[in-house]
């Protein structure tokens, strides 16, 4: 007997980066592939306090059904310490299992099969995966340094069905570009002649800024207009598979509908864990720790890379986050192709194909710089220069 699935999940494309993934978790490969946060960073021993706090306190509390909103305490403790550009209560915040759920509750509440997406060229390929799905037609935009360029959005509101506007304005996934306050408030401003469309704001590096000052959101400067969508998995533990959206409540009672269908709500016990972890006041120098330790990081596989692939690739150091973006400076060479001769030297990463929606460019590759410490980051470009 031949299953029939639906139209949209018979359509599903096989995900690129997770065979590449997938192949570059061998042992014996340096994998600069996945955007993964150091285990050997996670605070361990905080923890393991936090989670006997849960059983001496919460009992069977920790594990019992709960609000699909999320607990109340946690998301007081974000809209009270973690926030700091816009005032928001409780209501305007749902905890999602990981931010990957946010997007996929704000894509299928607000797409329809054929409206318009607009997303960064190149931009985070899970939510490309995501967009895809709902069958919606995904349209891309254009950037320089700064930002999404105004002209080549324009064009696109006024040329296209526009509903969503899918952006990273903070350490850019993969790019590592963060954009300048001068574009964000030129991207608020334009919007704001588009009052039916929406901006999802993906801003899961948040906490991981490196140099430079503190920007505000897009939430922010676009209220009521904007959605934005935060992870503690970079922060703390992607095993946590917990985050937060904050909307307008006009758009969060929707959101909150569709996520009782799709789980009831996230994981009791881990929130109360979460709950327990923020309250005992570690989680600043946790980051402080992290961030010292992603910034060395980023300093040495810049340093190493001009040194050994200086005439081979381009890029431009980012302010924060976990990726670096290299052009590769010979147009004749392909990063696709690159990729495998790289997995015959045991050393991994993501061509730049995976990246586009459309017109997918082959001349760049994605770097990840947290997860190996400096030995490997040193070992890894040593074997890629081979390459060359």
């Amino acid at each position: 007997m031949t299953i029939q699935f639906s139209s949209r999940v018979a359509n599903l494309k096989s995900s690129f980066i997770r065979d590449i993934l997938t192949a570059s978790q061998q042992p014996d490969v340096i994998s600069f592939a996945g955007g993964l946060p150091d285990p050997r960073l996670f605070p361990m021993s905080a923890l393991h306090q936090a989670s006997e706090k849960v059983f001496q306190t919460w009992g069977g509390c920790a594990f019992q059904y709960g609000a699909t909103q999320g607990l109340e305490v946690l998301r007081a403790y974000i809209a009270e310490n973690l926030i700091h550009d816009v005032a928001l209560t409780t209501d305007q915040l749902m905890i999602t299992t990981g931010s990957q759920q946010g997007l996929h509750i704000v894509a299928e509440c607000l797409l329809n099969p054929g409206d318009g997406v607009i997303v960064e060229a190149p931009s985070y390929l899970g939510a490309l995966q995501v967009f895809a799905s709902t069958g919606a037609s995904v349209h891309s935009l254009q950037s320089d340094a700064e930002g999404p360029l105004m002209s080549s959005l324009e064009s696109l509101l006024k040329t296209r069905r526009i509903k969503l506007i899918y952006c990273l304005p903070n350490f850019q996934n993969p790019t590592g570009k963060t954009y300048s306050l001068s574009r964000r408030q030129e991207l608020s401003a334009l919007l704001k002649n588009y009052p039916e469309v929406i901006l999802l704001e993906d801003d899961p590096y948040y906490s991981l800024s490196y140099t430079g000052p503190s920007l505000p959101s897009l939430f922010s400067l676009l209220p009521g207009q904007s959605v934005r969508l935060c992870s503690f998995s970079k922060s703390i533990a992607p095993s946590f598979r917990l985050g937060w959206l904050q909307a307008s409540g006009h758009l969060l009672g929707r959101f909150l509908k569709y996520k009782q269908i799709a789980d009831l709500h996230s994981s009791g016990f881990l929130q109360a864990l979460l709950v327990e972890f923020l309250q005992m006041d570690t989680l600043d120098s946790h980051l402080r720790r992290l961030r010292e330790v992603y910034a060395n990081r980023l300093d040495l596989m810049t340093e190493v890379l001009t040194t050994r692939l200086g005439n081979q690739l381009v890029f431009a150091k980012p302010s924060g986050g976990m990726f670096l973006w290299c052009q590769l400076r010979n147009p004749a060479l392909n990063s696709s192709l690159l990729f495998k001769q790289a997995m015959a030297q045991k050393v991994a990463f993501v061509p730049s194909q995976a990246f586009y929606a459309t017109h997918p460019n082959y001349g760049a590759l994605r770097l990840n710089f947290t997860h190996s410490d400096d030995s490997k980051i040193k070992e890894g470009i040593h074997r890629l220069a081979k390459l060359f």
